[in-house]
């Protein structure tokens, strides 16, 4: 969706809307803290999770398990956590090679288990 559009409420508003109307969620990647997802999903109480870590950010294979050890210290602390990665192969290396790690210290779900009208 992109950092600016998030900002603007006339934006978020039309799509939250339809969102709304297909029983349909919304996951902030927060890039930018001006971001006004958070107030608009509570205003259209609309399920709404914002994420926790950019796992890949860069690319390089030492921070994306950094980001990924910050995301189960995360989870382990808060009983949740939302990382966001890129469909880049250096990510979904890691990812495939600390999977059998991850299973054993976290459960994995889906998204949607994630979600909630903000308060």
């Amino acid at each position: 969706m992109g950092s600016k559009m998030t900002t603007s409420s006339t934006q978020i508003y039309q799509i939250f809307s339809i969102l709304k109307k297909r029983n349909l969620f919304f996951i902030d990647s927060l890039t930018t803290s001006e971001s006004l997802c958070k107030p608009s999903a509570r205003l259209l109480q609309l399920p709404f999770a914002q994420r926790d870590v950019f796992i890949d950010h860069f690319q390089k294979p030492d921070f994306i398990r950094k980001q990924i050890n910050l995301l189960i210290r995360i989870a382990d602390k808060h009983g949740e956590a939302i990382g966001i990665a890129h469909p880049h192969i250096i990510t979904y290396n890691i990812l495939r090679e600390l999977l059998p790690e991850l299973q054993k210290k976290v459960q994995l779900v889906p998204a949607s288990k994630l979600v909630h009208i903000p308060s």
